[in-house]
């Protein structure tokens, strides 16, 4: 197997991965998407909300936020709170509030971006649908983030593409592309690394089980 780096963006790589069938390529792309563990928002305790979004799709909002994730500090049972509090302002007028607002029980655990938005709010009071709005919304909330796998939710998804395609040319015969983007809460490498290293350990488990069958 030869594995030779073609470009690096700011979250995406691209690789050219030659030596291997089809199927091992397949394993490594699946094991990427829905294997490799990351952070994210599991339970949102909303104490206050009189935004124009319902309870369940702030949670969801919160939820689909990529936060940074170091995988060596963090394991099945650990819990981080994150807890948000915003109003809009005392005048006309509204606020969008934005992931960086959220503030973190552990320092090393924040969203990976700081710019992406999550719900906005106004200050006069407006008829929306036949309904009128809430003058001076305000949310409140505590979200608490936990280790998943993008195969239990895709919230837990370390990647937004991860893909590949055959590269046939005169130097690596069968060679395949693989395009691996993070949505930020893991470096692309460790992610590309953590999969091989899951697949490593699950033919090692097959092979472990099948020397204890020919013994018996």
């Amino acid at each position: 197997m030869d594995v030779k780096i073609l470009e690096r963006g700011e979250n995406e790589v691209q690789f050219m991965l030659s030596g291997v069938k089809l199927r091992f390529a397949n394993a490594l792309r699946r094991a990427m998407i829905a294997e490799v563990p990351k952070l994210a928002i599991d339970e949102v305790k909303i104490h206050e909300n009189t935004s124009l979004l319902y309870d369940e799709q702030l949670a969801m909002r919160l939820a689909l936020i990529p936060l940074k994730t170091d995988l060596g500090d963090y394991g099945a049972d650990d819990r981080i709170s994150l807890t948000l509090k915003a109003i809009s302002p005392g005048r006309g007028g509204y606020t969008t509030v934005y992931s960086k607002e959220l503030i973190s029980s552990d320092p090393k655990v924040e969203a990976a971006f700081e710019n992406i938005p999550i719900v906005k709010l106004i200050s006069a009071e407006r008829e929306v649908g036949g309904m009128k709005s809430i003058a001076r919304q305000k949310i409140a909330l505590e979200a608490i983030a936990k280790l998943g796998r993008g195969k239990e939710h895709a919230k837990w998804q370390p990647v937004t593409a991860c893909s590949y395609k055959d590269m046939p040319d005169e130097e690596h015969k069968d060679a395949l592309l693989f395009t691996v983007e993070s949505d930020g809460a893991l470096p692309e490498d460790t992610i590309i690394e953590e999969a091989a290293r899951i697949m490593r350990k699950k033919c090692e488990s097959v092979l472990n089980g099948l020397n204890e069958r020919s013994k018996s």
